[in-house]
């Protein structure tokens, strides 16, 4: 019998190998390996006893654990016909389960506590503690087939339905995976607890070029998330994870990283004398307007002559989609959308106007007091002189949650730093009562008419395509009347995305998802997943195109593994698409764009999951009837036309450049 004291003492590693007769006997579980067991190591993890040896010979235990698996093999044909048996036992009095009284359960239990259902990662012996105690926390273990995709999940259930969920990366390459995800998240102003193991920190911070896996995770996530820190002892982790969260919460949300080494997972304690806190008692609530801004800003929109409300997806994030429909009843004047706030509203609501197009533009350098919730009037929101009003006569309340967003891109006279549900409901009942300044509705009708006018125009050319292949926006609509406006809409990719956001349908609030603050490719697919795992009750379509889809495609398997049922639409056309344009303008030619022909579908069925090939527009609908009624996730392979997909609408193509460029002429 050997005795050593492994890395998270103060554990005993016993090693004690014994005839598998003579174990089986006692141990009745294991009568399943009597027939192929060659040999069993039990180790037993118990408190105290005998003197112990140097921390070092831990390793001495995986040395035994390697050689238990030699002998196997040396005597045993098959692998199977070996087994390694690891079994921890309790050494308090009374006999506890040590698992239960371990960090990892004292971490799934601040994480139930905080509302998170969801964990998203990959199995590693560092964390094995938490993932053990997740599902008797009623926390589901969704295991992943790239980090980064697990992020994005956290994204899709966020997105859909407001909530928290976490995500994990082993030591070293595990956590660095999770660079891309959490990047996006932090553009994306999505909250996502980010935990990341580490084998001991004596050995890493610093560590030697020796050490295997040795990486400075805080320093790498430290620019990338809203705060992170370390957890070195058990019981500060009810503290530190609270404290996370609020971090998380405060402003504008995004995500927060804690790394929890793992002797602290794997360290025992009384949790009887660590209760914890019910979230509001640990942080303030969300901003509040106060009532002289309420009223400034009602008198303001009560006096205009041509007012205009703006409204960003920090509405849906708010859940404030209600409160802003009754405003715009209210005021009768016209709406517009930021890009990432699609689904804010019905777009086929009589005041709605599409804001990314010269028909807009009239309205939106007339009026003379503008109303701009949830939006930080990025790049994507056009903010140029040339798009507004006279900013010495244009009065712009401008309402976020995050003092830093206010004023950045166009001058304000009323700044509001609160909460968008609070602000437009507290601004309903400001204006109750106060009559508002007549006006020119025939005049504002016309300039609504023009705009709509103006979007047919520029869409003519879907109806007149009488190409081969199959039209982008022509597959959007087929979509859109199969699906209607009650699913979930994912979209990911380059114009393909585009496609997505000019021509599917009107959709409920938080139920049409993007990456339009960094642009993510291979976010579709995972971000579908995650919504669907939020709410089952609803259909999810994911809209991509096929170079988006090979960042991420694996998780089909993913989506078929936990039964969901999805529907992919894969826009294959084999190029990058977006790309060609600007290399033939100046060029002549292209180089790297040309991808090859993928069977998606074909891929999809290896995955696991139902694969339908379209290559005509008369397939379209019926291939996505099918779809719709398959029992599990389905993907949609559509051939369609490189051309069609090049010819983007001029007027908006070059807007988009201005994203990039700033304003043109």
């Amino acid at each position: 019998m050997v005795r050593m004291r492994p890395l998270f003492a103060p554990f005993m590693v016993t090693k004690q190998t014994s005839s598998p007769e003579s174990v089986l006997n006692r141990r009745p579980p294991l009568d399943r390996c009597r027939s192929t067991c060659r040999r069993v190591t039990v180790f037993r993890i118990q408190r105290g006893g005998g003197a112990p040896r140097p921390a070092g010979d831990f390793a001495g235990s995986l040395a035994m654990v390697s050689s238990s698996f030699r002998h196997v093999r040396a005597r045993a044909a098959p692998f199977q016909a070996g087994m390694l048996v690891c079994r921890l036992r309790a050494a308090r009095e009374g006999g506890i389960d040590v698992a239960n009284a371990m960090g990892g359960a004292l971490l799934a239990r601040c994480l139930a506590n905080e509302g998170v259902r969801f964990v998203f990662g990959l199995p590693c012996p560092e964390l094995d503690p938490l993932l053990a105690a997740l599902e008797p926390n009623g926390i589901r273990f969704v295991p992943v087939r790239h980090e980064a995709a697990g992020v994005h999940m956290a994204e899709g259930v966020y997105k859909t339905r407001g909530e928290v969920s976490a995500v994990l990366g082993n030591p070293g390459p595990g956590s660095a995976n999770l660079l891309p995800g959490v990047i996006t998240a932090r553009h994306e102003g999505v909250p996502v607890l980010v935990v990341t193991a580490q084998h001991r920190l004596g050995i890493v911070y610093p560590s030697p070029p020796s050490t295997f896996q040795g990486q400075d995770q805080l320093d790498v996530f430290r620019p990338n998330v809203k705060w992170g820190a370390p957890v070195l002892e058990r019981g500060r982790l009810p503290e530190i994870v609270s404290m996370a969260f609020r971090e998380m919460w405060s402003g504008r949300p995004g995500p927060v990283h804690l790394e929890v080494p793992m002797p602290v997972v794997y360290a025992q304690g009384d949790d009887a004398k660590t209760p914890l806190l019910a979230p509001e008692r640990t942080r303030a609530p969300l901003p509040q307007p106060s009532q002289a801004q309420l009223e400034q800003a009602a008198q303001l929109l009560a006096d205009a002559e041509r007012p205009l409300i703006f409204a960003g997806a920090g509405v849906d994030r708010a859940g404030a989609n209600a409160e802003l429909l009754a405003l715009i009843e209210r005021l009768g004047c016209p709406v517009m959308t930021s890009m990432a706030g699609r689904s804010v509203l019905p777009r086929d609501h009589a005041l709605h106007v599409f804001g990314f197009g010269a028909g807009a533009d009239p309205i939106r350098r007339e009026a003379d007091v503008v109303l701009v919730v949830g939006s930080r009037l990025g790049n994507l929101d056009l903010p140029y002189d040339r798009y507004w009003g006279d900013p010495a006569r244009q009065m712009l309340i401008q309402v976020d949650v995050d003092p830093r967003h206010i004023g950045v891109t166009r001058p304000i006279a009323l700044g509001i730093v609160a909460d968008a549900r609070a602000t437009l409901a507290g601004l309903g009942e400001a204006l109750r009562g106060r009559g508002l300044r007549a006006r020119d509705l025939a005049a504002q009708a016309a300039r609504l008419d023009a705009a709509s006018r103006w979007w047919r125009e520029q869409t003519a050319s879907i109806d007149a395509w009488a190409g081969a292949g199959i039209h982008p926006a022509r597959a959007m609509q087929a979509i859109g009347r199969v699906f209607g406006g009650d699913a979930v809409y994912t979209a990911d990719g380059g114009n393909t995305s585009l496609w997505a956001h000019w021509c599917l349908p009107s959709t409920k609030p938080r139920s049409y998802h993007n990456i339009l603050e960094l642009g993510m490719l291979g976010t579709g697919i995972p971000s579908a997943i995650g919504a669907k795992l939020a709410d089952p009750s609803r259909e999810v379509v994911c809209v991509t195109g096929d170079g988006a889809a090979g960042f991420n495609f694996m998780e089909m398997q993913s989506a078929a593994r936990e039964r969901l049922k999805l529907t992919v639409v894969v826009m294959a056309e084999g190029s990058w698409t977006m790309e060609e344009p600007n290399e033939r303008m100046l060029f002549g030619r292209t180089f790297g764009t040309e991808m090859g022909e993928v069977r998606w579908d074909r891929v999809a069925e290896g995955l696991g999951c139902e694969g339908l090939y379209v290559k005509s527009t008369d397939e379209l609908e019926p291939a996505l009837a099918h779809a719709r009624s398959a029992s599990g996730p389905c993907v949609v392979c559509v051939r369609s036309d490189r051309d069609a997909n090049l010819a983007t609408p001029p007027e908006l193509l070059r807007r988009f450049v201005e994203v990039y460029q700033g304003p043109i002429g």
